[in-house]
């Protein structure tokens, strides 16, 4: 991992853990008091944020276990929905470039010939631009913002598959149980769709700044 891409994920480390906090709060609201009311959910939040309390010390190492139960490439699985080649700069060149009308597509062709095709190919010349731009308060903020969504789209989908079991074998609401279960795959598809979008768009930002640089 580059020293760019661990500060990026220094910065998005708050925003993890309270991300996380808020489903933990939610989820013992739902199986604990099986009661999904804002009172309810208020009550574990205190709980779970307070600064001399247990779960709100165990918050970074949950956060650091959480988000390294999958790896890069599962991830990009889970936000792109694609099993071959889910990186968004596979498609840099032959799908996105087109999309976004900032970038000059002919100095590109002019300063790298004909490009590549194959989504590999794609993704290794993307990826030599990107370092070439990483320093660029666009790419930077881009990626950051790729990697927090994504980040918190894959921990959903986690909360999604074991948050549910548990719902549904130990509540004793069915119907608040259903709904809880519901509300966490909305969640995912919201974050997927969310980071799916924050993805493009950082591929699309160092192709602009490539097309726009001597």
């Amino acid at each position: 991992m580059t020293k760019q891409k661990t500060s990026l994920k220094s910065k998005n480390a708050l925003y993890l853990w309270t991300f996380i906090g808020a489903n933990i709060a939610v989820f013992f609201a739902a199986i604990i008091r099986a009661k999904l009311d804002y009172a309810s959910v208020d009550h574990f939040w205190h709980l779970v944020s307070a600064r001399d309390g247990f779960i709100a010390a165990c918050m970074p190492l949950a956060t650091i276990i959480l988000n390294g139960v999958l790896g890069d490439l599962a991830k990009a699985r889970l936000v792109f929905w694609r099993w071959k080649n889910p990186l968004p700069g596979c498609r840099a060149f032959t799908v996105l470039m087109h999309t976004d009308p900032r970038i000059d597509v002919p100095t590109l062709k002019a300063k790298h010939g004909s490009l590549p095709r194959s989504p590999k190919d794609q993704n290794v010349l993307w990826f030599q631009m990107y370092k070439r731009h990483a320093e660029s308060l666009t790419v930077s903020e881009g990626h950051r913002l790729y990697l927090l969504t994504r980040d918190m789209a894959s921990i959903s989908a986690i909360f999604a598959i074991v948050f549910s079991i548990f719902a549904l074998i130990s509540s004793s609401q069915r119907e608040i149980a259903l709904f809880y279960c519901a509300a966490l795959l909305i969640q995912y598809l919201i974050l997927s769709a969310s980071a799916r979008n924050y993805g493009n768009r950082f591929v699309l930002n160092v192709l602009t700044e490539e097309s726009h640089t001597k």
